[in-house]
């Protein structure tokens, strides 16, 4: 299994970074980012240990999500043998504009 990250995720886990690097320091940071490579490696291994997303559940693929820390989750599909990172979602923001974003 091989992990491919779509470019509105790549802009969106990048603007997280920088943001956490400008409000908590490049420490703060980093451990996110040590945070997600972890959930990844788990996803790996166990690609449906991710709850099915109930905000998404009205679409055609079966989107799966998996809380990265207490703000932030990956939004994911399995397709074949390949496991792709739709979106970073901020769960402090309203549930409509996940369903926008994807």
């Amino acid at each position: 299994m091989q992990v491919e990250v779509s470019k509105r995720a790549q802009r969106q886990w990048i603007r997280i970074l920088v943001y956490y690097n400008e409000m908590g320091g490049e420490r703060a940071a980093a451990n996110l980012h040590l945070k997600y490579l972890q959930k990844q490696k788990r996803l790996l291994k166990y690609p449906e240990s991710g709850s099915l997303e109930p905000l998404l559940s009205d679409k055609k693929i079966r989107y799966r999500s998996l809380i990265i820390n207490d703000y932030y989750k990956l939004i994911y599909y399995v397709k074949g043998d390949i496991l792709r990172i739709a979106a970073f979602w901020d769960m402090r923001m309203h549930p409509d504009n996940l369903r926008k974003t994807i």
